[in-house]
């Protein structure tokens, strides 16, 4: 496994385990960047995902346990990233040796389970008594 694809494995992990530490900006900013990434550079997605995480001292704790994380990746951690691309388990159509073009999407399926709602949920104005 690349250094990049076992960054991407970390940082999921990281994401998964610390979401607490992020802040709802952290989260939107997130968001965002995650529609930027591209589908099929494995090397571009960890660069870009390990540029957020220094780029603001709010996010340095984040970053800590992210390094922490690139230096205990396991088999088994490997292996489901290889393996494991979507619901059920299911198999990826990627060879080993090829980039998976699921990274991507498993980072944003990460942020989607672990981030809070965007926005809150209000109720409409009553407008009773108005005619």
């Amino acid at each position: 496994m690349s250094v990049y694809e076992n960054s991407i494995i970390s940082f999921i992990k990281v994401i998964e385990t610390n979401a607490n530490l992020l802040t709802p900006p952290d989260w939107e900013n997130l968001r965002q960047l995650s529609n930027q990434l591209p589908n099929d550079d494995i090397e571009n997605i960890s660069d870009q995902l390990e540029n957020w995480l220094k780029a603001s001292a709010s996010r340095q704790e984040l970053f800590q346990r992210y390094e922490e994380q690139r230096e205990a990746i396991t088999d088994e951690d490997v292996r489901d990233f290889q393996v494991t691309i979507g619901a059920g388990g299911s198999k990826s159509p990627t060879p080993a040796n090829q980039p998976s073009l699921a990274a991507k999407d498993m980072i944003i399926n990460s942020i989607i389970r672990h981030s809070p709602p965007s926005t809150p949920q209000t109720n409409p104005p009553n407008n009773q008594g108005l005619t």
